[in-house]
């Protein structure tokens, strides 16, 4: 799925011949004697390679740039800049007379490169160029369609990090490099594709209770493949609270709640009864309703119900699974399974579960006929970390 870094044609220019051309800028900087004088730094264009002219526009976003110094010349600083002040970062090679932009260019921009080079006599000139980048069409833009957890939020530790993208990522190790992700207390983790449009991050474990994470999606400019750029940045933070699981038996119909490994609560449930099987494995909490207008329709029962009033919703899967309220089936609860798929509780004991519940907080199901995918919703953690690893298109 990767896509190639387009080559383009160097072209070198020392510092000397850069003056010679510019009327030998240089060659008075370096004249007999300068060394030992005071220079001033002069304000002139400087060598850039694979990069536009001064004052060129359009330039692609994954177009190298590079500054280059010749003849036992050195290069004592280099900056790429943006309006706002953000430099992009670059290196030196080992010599000092390589410097080469490391990050992707954003779109639109107009950035200016400031070089200060040193000749073989200690003399300096300070060299500065700009170029513009173009500006992609809405109809090549990648942008985000999703992004989860939202500022500011409070999850339990079973809480991935959710990026939906609005059109499938042919480059996927590109945009992959772009996305950020740090954690206090520093934890390790990844990302993995769940599907072209979709690419979550999880640490190897859950998380730490009380780590903060700050997520920071560098996507404008991204060379993303097939003609497409990324349109726009963003980032957010959030926390993670306590950690709880709750457990659900079908065959014994029970649930059992844990913080952090201490029951707090069994309570008799119903599950999907055979055909219907609520799915098993390992999710996290996506989010949760007071109360929720339930059609088959929508989940492809046909018309087997249309209940406008669920209460305490819990969701937890895309496909349509719940834990909720269920009064109707309050007789078969810790006896038999009789859902369409969903986790029914009493009324009473489905608005303890969920005045105690967070997004990201986990729910295990265990002995059902099924599993459920890790895209169908949060069931990252249905794959253990080697799985999970080979998603990802930029190896660990």
């Amino acid at each position: 799925m990767r896509t190639g870094t387009p080559r383009h044609t160097r072209r070198t220019l020392g510092v000397a011949a850069v003056a010679t051309l510019l009327g030998g800028a240089l060659g008075s900087a370096a004249a007999p004697g300068a060394a030992n004088a005071t220079v001033q730094p002069v304000a002139t264009p400087i060598p850039l390679t694979s990069v536009p002219s001064d004052g060129s526009t359009g330039i692609r976003t994954e177009v190298p740039v590079s500054v280059t110094a010749q003849s036992g010349e050195k290069l004592a600083a280099v900056t790429l800049a943006a309006p706002d002040g953000n430099a992009v970062p670059g290196s030196l090679n080992p010599e000092g007379t390589v410097w080469t932009a490391d990050g992707h260019l954003r779109t639109h921009t107009k950035y200016t490169l400031t070089a200060i080079g040193v000749a073989s006599d200690g003399s300096q000139v300070t060299r500065t160029s700009s170029f513009t980048t173009f500006s992609p069409s809405t109809d090549s833009q990648l942008k985000f369609q999703t992004t989860e957890p939202q500022n500011g939020d409070l999850v339990g530790v079973g809480m991935p990090i959710l990026v939906q993208f609005t059109h499938p990522v042919t480059d996927r190790a590109a945009v992959e490099k772009a996305l950020v992700v740090r954690t206090d207390p520093p934890q390790p983790g990844h990302w993995s594709w769940l599907s072209d449009a979709r690419l979550d991050w999880r640490p190897e474990n859950y998380w730490q209770p009380g780590t903060k994470v700050r997520v920071s999606l560098n996507l404008d400019g991204v060379p993303a493949g097939a003609g497409q750029y990324g349109g726009s940045d963003t980032s957010f933070a959030f926390n993670v609270g306590r950690k709880q699981l709750s457990l659900v038996d079908l065959s014994k119909h029970e649930m059992t709640v844990y913080d952090n490994d201490k029951v707090l609560r069994s309570m008799p449930v119903t599950g999907g009864k055979p055909g219907n099987d609520t799915w098993g494995g390992t999710m996290a909490v996506i989010d949760k309703a007071a109360s929720v207008h339930m059609q088959s329709r929508t989940v492809g029962f046909g018309d087997a119900y249309d209940i406008p009033n669920v209460q305490w919703a819990i969701h937890l899967t895309y496909s349509g699974t719940y834990i909720h309220a269920a009064p109707w089936s309050v007789g078969s609860q810790g006896y038999a399974n009789v859902s369409h798929g969903c986790v029914g509780l009493s009324t009473d004991r489905a608005a303890w579960l969920f005045q105690n519940t967070l997004p990201g907080d986990l729910v295990q199901v265990v002995n059902s006929p099924k599993t459920v995918a890790p895209g169908n919703g949060y069931g990252d953690w249905q794959e253990n970390w080697n799985q999970w690893l080979s998603g990802s298109a930029v190896k660990a």
